[in-house]
């Protein structure tokens, strides 16, 4: 059967619906189970007081202010009490505000999501929405709040980011900024005057932007078939999405493989 309808559904969706699942939650819950990673956040990251925009702060890393805190550890050669592990202590430290920042905080975001609770269909904190659970869902969020309320099947979903339960590894959170774009912090005049352990860190840093990149091309690649298949809609309803420009991608091939005839209707 063709589908006429696509239903594209962002975090408004879950709220809506009673889900504590706004990113000044993640932030209350990552108070409570890490409070270095918290305020690393704060401080080295331009989030707003609610982390709402959590995920294009990513690439707003504040580069300068990380590298003067790790400086401190960088000591000269000629101290007059060496020790070897000064080869490495200015790294070392780096290396533990940008994985913070990377991996710890992705690793938290997937745990907090995992314990997102969400309601029963017959105990919800609103009324029921009338859709049509036989059409397609694109959906960005990494909850079954569709499959689970509104008795979605799973083939008529598609989870662009992944969804809860799947290994970290399948779970997309990140900055739309290609770090092809990024400068190379060691793409300096005279590079090899440079101390070692500097560029080392610069490294450290410059790995950061790729790791908390979220590589929106590959994955409209990888869900080809998907897109592909939205040539018979000719009803789209934006449920809930911000719309954000990190997520622009997906609605530009979404206009690209519907018609020009398409009705859009975003709430």
């Amino acid at each position: 059967m063709l589908k006429k309808t696509l239903y594209i559904i962002g975090n408004g969706f879950d709220i809506f619906h009673g889900v504590s699942s706004r990113y000044s939650d993640f932030k209350d819950y990552l108070a409570d189970c890490d409070q270095t990673l918290h305020d690393n956040v704060i401080e080295y990251l331009s989030v707003e007081e609610n982390w709402c925009d959590l995920e294009t702060a990513f690439s707003n890393l504040d580069v300068d202010h990380v590298i003067d805190n790790a400086m401190q550890y960088l000591q000269s050669y000629s101290v007059d009490d060496w020790s070897d592990s000064f080869h490495h202590d200015y790294q070392y430290e780096l290396d533990k505000i940008v994985s913070d920042l990377s991996s710890g905080l992705k690793s938290h975001f997937c745990e907090w999501i995992s314990l997102l609770e969400l309601p029963l269909s017959e105990n919800l904190p609103c009324e029921a929405l009338q859709i049509d659970k036989l059409e397609v869902f694109l959906t960005f969020n990494y909850t079954r709040t569709l499959e689970n309320i509104y008795s979605v099947g799973d083939e008529d979903v598609v989870h662009i980011h992944g969804k809860s339960g799947q290994d970290e590894s399948q779970i997309i959170l990140g900055h739309s900024w290609s770090p092809e774009e990024i400068p190379d912090l060691n793409d300096v005049p005279n590079p090899e005057d440079m101390d070692t352990r500097i560029m080392e860190g610069n490294e450290l840093v410059n790995d950061y932007f790729g790791k908390t990149f979220k590589p929106s091309d590959k994955i409209v690649s990888d869900n080809k078939g998907f897109f592909d298949s939205l040539n018979s809609i000719v009803t789209v309803y934006v449920l809930g999405h911000s719309m954000s420009e990190v997520d622009l991608p997906y609605f530009e091939q979404v206009v690209k493989k519907t018609s020009e005839d398409t009705e859009w209707i975003v709430t």
